[in-house]
């Protein structure tokens, strides 16, 4: 993997911590703005970071030109607002939306603004298709930075998200339509594309983009139990993702250790045939990915099955079965792509030489941190499927936090 060993490094990367704190326990749109920009401006540097590869400045720059036009729309979004509402803390513009709106013209600048401050967030979240930016940043990015961009924002973004679309997804019917068609949107544009990747990386960005699909649909439910399932995927979602990347960088360090061993120097980019047959040659890694992967998909008994069921009650109950159905189909659809890479690691032909399987059965069992992090991740999977109400009542409450503003 790409070593980064700058202290300025970890610097940026625990102040994009501090904006996910900060941002969680933001109740005002101008301190929202300001706690994502801190949070922005922390990732614009990091997907640079590495000055010698054009394509980490490449992605820099993509990201701070598209971050800054979206920053723009936030600041359209919270003007609109209070220019007929006299506020921007979300707790007084709940009590002040409490009361009917007589006023046409008031309620279409309201709505304009409510939308375009959506977009912002959607655009954070990389929803299609408000995700442009994120496949060419995310491959251009040191590994490192990717993981983050990946896992850090996702959680605090989608808490505030929540807490703002309560206030008006209930006066204003096109939000929740704008919801429903970037979430299904999403669903079907990442999968679609993650089937015809070769590159691990950018395979994992686009299951990214189809996995949140499945939040941003259950976001236009606004009650207790839509919001509960939100942070229950979003949870399991994070475990997945904390496997999955480590699981990359695990691929990357075998590789960097197989071309110096092979006398080379320049690491080149994991494509998805580098890992088949990869089972004759680690057991339990292999293992490891196949639930993952179901996981993924929503095959049982993997929790991510479990998270998958709770977003579509949670649409039935609200009597939105059609949207239900529509989901569960183009989920089915999306197996797919779980499915083929489980096919190259088991099925496919061997392409290691002997030097690289030396290598790695020599070193792929040694017991570390990090090994026992994804083994605990996994075992997750299994654990909450079975037992969810350990952490059910803990996301209530939380989701009660966010409907109550």
């Amino acid at each position: 993997m790409q070593n980064i060993n700058f202290f300025e490094y970890f610097s940026l990367y625990f102040l994009s911590l501090l904006g996910i704190l900060l941002l969680i326990n933001t109740y005002d749109l101008i301190s929202a703005y300001l706690v994502i920009e801190l949070q922005a401006l922390a990732f614009y540097i990091l997907a640079c970071f590495k000055r010698t590869s054009s394509f980490s400045t490449e992605a820099g720059l993509k990201y701070f030109i598209l971050g800054s036009f979206i920053s723009g729309l936030f600041l359209m979004g919270a003007f609109s607002i209070y220019a007929f509402i006299g506020t921007l803390n979300i707790n007084d513009i709940g009590l002040i939306l409490a009361f009917p709106i007589d006023d046409l013209y008031m309620k279409i600048v309201i709505l304009i603004g409510a939308i375009l401050i959506t977009i912002s967030l959607l655009f954070k979240a990389a929803i299609a298709p408000f995700h442009f930016w994120a496949p060419d940043v995310y491959e251009g990015a040191p590994l490192s930075s990717t993981i983050i961009f990946s896992i850090i924002p996702k959680l605090s973004i989608f808490v505030f998200l929540m807490r703002w679309l309560s206030l008006f997804i209930n006066e204003f019917v096109f939000l929740k339509i704008l919801l429903i068609a970037a979430g299904l949107f999403s669903v079907f544009w990442g999968a679609y594309f993650a089937i015809m990747q070769k590159r691990i990386k950018r395979f994992i960005i686009y299951s990214s983009i189809s996995q949140v699909g499945f939040i941003v649909v259950a976001c236009s439910v606004c009650n207790v139990e839509a919001y509960t399932s939100i942070f229950f995927y979003l949870v399991i979602y994070l475990i997945s993702s904390v496997i999955v990347w480590g699981s990359l960088i695990r691929l990357y360090n075998f590789n960097e250790a197989v071309l110096k061993f092979d006398g080379k120097s320049n690491l080149k980019p994991m494509f998805i045939v580098d890992i088949a047959s990869y089972f004759k040659l680690n057991y339990a890694w292999s293992l490891m990915l196949l639930s993952l992967f179901f996981s993924f998909a929503g095959i049982p008994p993997l929790s991510g099955f479990l998270a998958k069921l709770f977003v579509i009650f949670g649409l039935i109950l609200n009597d939105d079965v059609v949207i239900a159905v529509i989901l569960i189909v183009i989920s089915i659809i999306s197996t797919y792509y779980y499915l083929r890479i489980i096919k190259v690691i088991f099925f496919d032909n061997q392409k290691y030489t002997n030097i690289s399987k030396s290598l790695i059965t020599t070193s792929s069992y040694s017991l570390n941190v990090e090994c026992t992090i994804l083994s605990f991740c996994t075992f997750l999977l299994f654990f909450l499927f079975f037992y969810p109400s350990l952490i059910l009542l803990l996301l209530n409450s939380a989701a009660y936090g966010c409907v109550l503003v």
